[in-house]
């Protein structure tokens, strides 16, 4: 909003503030009670807050919010709705209560409590029967975050999304949902559990009104917790004509190890069963073949790629010695036109 106008708004509220348009001094003092005396301890302990709180705690807010907006006027506006909610953000430091108009008198508030995923909510307000009202709230695990969408006809849009926490090697666990608010009415148009049923860990995600670039894990046999040069996909959506988000384009990064991998479990698997025609077909020299120990595993050390050599790995393994023991052993690879090849094994030295 332009200066002027800011100076403008003080002035009318200055002049005409009701009673109430201070956040309440008994819904302030106790919310701070519930975050001291709650909050606190579930963000320090783990687990959720208690139901009681929580419904206290969202009538608060949603109550800070319904009154500004059932005042009319400046009070309805989302610059002093966002004063208000300052206030509670400053009774507990660990709350961030951010509002975003969606268009058409429709309002989003993105309501985090903790970054632990405690408490945290997203709801919906708009009016019903021409009165202020709440028209949707979530609550999931993770930590929220909503995006205005592109506008729809008689309504509005809007993607929420859920982070978890994140796995220490550079991804979170992501939940998304585009959805459509028409006539009071809250309904999915897209939803990313249906595209990715096993679970979507995120990397990198851009999103900008009408389009949402993903990267993402692709967690394959032989995929290593943390480890570098795994392979991973770009996935870019688009807003569709009819609402939802498109698959408009795929990139894959890395391909390389999922193929390393789909023949190096293939391999091991083959030597577990004793399938010798498979283990020859992924080690074809005998030489090599001969050098093999009896029941050699796979072991969860990281993959490695010479950068010069492009087309060679080496993936780790180990050998039972019968007495509990096992000896580690590396296997190189190389990548032909028949696909990734066992091309030598040693006993790593000590």
């Amino acid at each position: 909003m332009p200066l002027p106008a800011l100076i403008c708004l003080a002035l009318l509220l200055a002049a005409a503030t009701p009673a109430w348009a201070a956040p309440s001094r008994d819904r302030l003092d106790r919310f701070r009670e519930i975050a001291t005396a709650r909050l606190s301890v579930v963000e320090d302990m783990g687990g959720a807050l208690d139901p009681a709180s929580q419904a206290e705690v969202d009538a608060i807010l949603d109550g800070e919010v319904l009154d500004s907006l059932g005042a009319g006027g400046p009070f309805a506006s989302i610059e002093f709705i966002r004063e208000r909610l300052e206030a509670f953000s400053g009774a507990w430091g660990g709350a961030s209560l951010r509002v975003e108009p969606l268009g058409g008198g429709l309002l989003a508030g993105r309501f985090r409590l903790s970054a632990k995923g405690v408490g945290n909510s997203v709801r919906i307000y708009g009016r019903v029967n021409g009165r202020p009202a709440l028209l949707r709230a979530w609550q999931e695990d993770g930590v929220p975050e909503v995006y205005p969408w592109t506008a729809a006809a008689g309504g509005a849009e809007l993607l929420v999304i859920w982070a978890g926490t994140p796995t220490g090697w550079g991804s979170s666990p992501l939940r998304l949902a585009l959805w459509r608010v028409r006539d009071g009415m809250v309904s999915a148009m897209w939803r990313s559990d249906e595209r990715y049923p096993e679970g979507l860990w995120v990397s990198h995600a851009e999103i900008r009104p009408g389009r949402v670039n993903l990267r993402h894990e692709v967690r394959y046999p032989g995929w290593k917790p943390g480890c570098d040069v795994q392979a991973e996909q770009e996935d870019r959506y688009r807003a569709s004509a009819g609402g939802g988000l498109v698959l408009v384009s795929r990139q894959l990064f890395n391909g390389w190890h999922r193929d390393l991998q789909r023949s190096a479990t293939r391999f091991f698997s083959a030597v577990k069963s004793g399938d010798r025609k498979t283990v020859a077909d992924l080690a074809p020299d005998a030489a090599v073949r001969a050098r093999l120990p009896a029941g050699l595993l796979p072991e969860a050390a990281c993959d490695s790629q010479n950068p010069d050599t492009p087309g060679t790995a080496i993936v780790a393994a180990a050998a039972p010695l019968g007495d509990g023991r096992r000896e580690p052993w590396s296997l190189w690879w190389g990548r032909g036109p028949s696909g990734w090849r066992l091309t030598g094994a040693a006993p790593v030295l000590k």
